[in-house]
């Protein structure tokens, strides 16, 4: 279509306001962008130069316009991106721009989202850490591409663009099976934020490990009270070096509390080679140099003579 054509189109549209947007903290800075943005035009007159990216949506959620739950169902592509009058005529007039160089700030792109997207699992956004490190929803997400952070198999890579440490982690000897997909970041965490610790699903460290976890719960006759007051005070959850993702090795684990059980004890010594007692005998009780090849229990017991999580 020529500039000569899309002229009358543009005039023909003129009557057309822009929708009413909620978002309070970014309304007044689109409702002035939007004022400058002109008329709607309609998606085939975006498609006149983004025929690539309206290939993209027809196979897209986004992009259904029969449907009443979808942007296209409104406006088309500037249900998301704002009139586009002014940018036929400019090209370079005000609309939302979600990624590359002349991209909108982020809380404007996030409230063009939040049209749709409110409630549920995203309740919390305006307290999460994302939303305080100004993340917007797209540096996650994509909408004309297939959506990786949607996708188990993909997920934890678009998570790793910013959690460096814990990709790190994620490759060390103990861990849980994320690189397989078996277990992925959205289980644990929420990213849109929550009431718990560390955006957990859950309100509680515990509970989050409990939904997996449900033999640790409890409650127990004979409790170790660490293990029911946080497992993160002894078990590393992204990965570790040790068995079963411990902080530390068994035996200086339990003595970072357990600090009168130390070398004076011949059943109890940690040794690295040497598994003889000082009368000469086996060391059958510091075999595997661990404090629970005894103690097997201890996350806690019911057992009537468990006392010591030795059953």
């Amino acid at each position: 279509m020529t500039a000569i054509r899309r002229i009358p189109i543009l005039f023909a549209c003129l009557t057309f306001l822009c929708a009413p947007l909620t978002h309070a903290e970014s309304v007044d800075e689109i409702d002035a962008m939007l004022e400058k943005a002109g008329a709607y035009m309609g998606s085939e007159v975006c498609s006149e130069c983004h025929l690539d990216h309206a290939e993209q949506m027809k196979g897209k959620k986004h992009g259904q316009s029969a449907d009443p739950h979808s942007p296209f169902a409104d406006w088309g592509c500037e249900t998301c991106h704002g009139p586009g009058g002014n940018h036929l005529i400019n090209n370079d007039d005000p609309m939302v721009s979600f990624k590359g160089i002349t991209q909108s700030p982020s809380h404007v792109r996030n409230t063009m989202c939040m049209q749709c997207h409110q409630g549920g699992k995203l309740t919390e956004w305006h307290a999460s850490t994302h939303d305080a490190e100004d993340a917007a929803c797209v540096d996650c997400h994509e909408i004309h591409e297939p959506d990786s952070v949607l996708d188990r198999q993909e997920q934890a890579d678009v998570c790793y663009t910013c959690h460096k440490d814990k990709q790190a982690q994620s490759f060390r000897a103990f861990r849980h099976p994320v690189r397989e997909g078996k277990v992925i970041c959205s289980d644990c965490h929420n990213p849109h934020g929550s009431v718990g610790d560390a955006s957990l699903q859950q309100l509680s460290i515990n509970d989050n490990c409990y939904s997996c976890h449900a033999e640790k719960r409890g409650p127990f006759l004979w409790e170790h009270p660490p293990a029911a007051e946080e497992c993160t005070l002894c078990h590393q959850v992204h990965g570790s070096n040790h068995p079963a993702m411990l902080v530390k090795q068994g035996p200086q684990l339990c003595q970072s509390c357990h600090s009168q059980v130390g070398g004076s004890g011949n059943t109890h010594t940690r040794r690295m080679i040497d598994f003889s007692d000082t009368t000469g005998g086996t060391g059958r009780f510091i075999a595997s140099q661990n404090c629970a090849n005894c103690h097997s229990q201890v996350h806690g017991t019911n057992h009537p003579s468990g006392a010591y999580l030795q059953r």
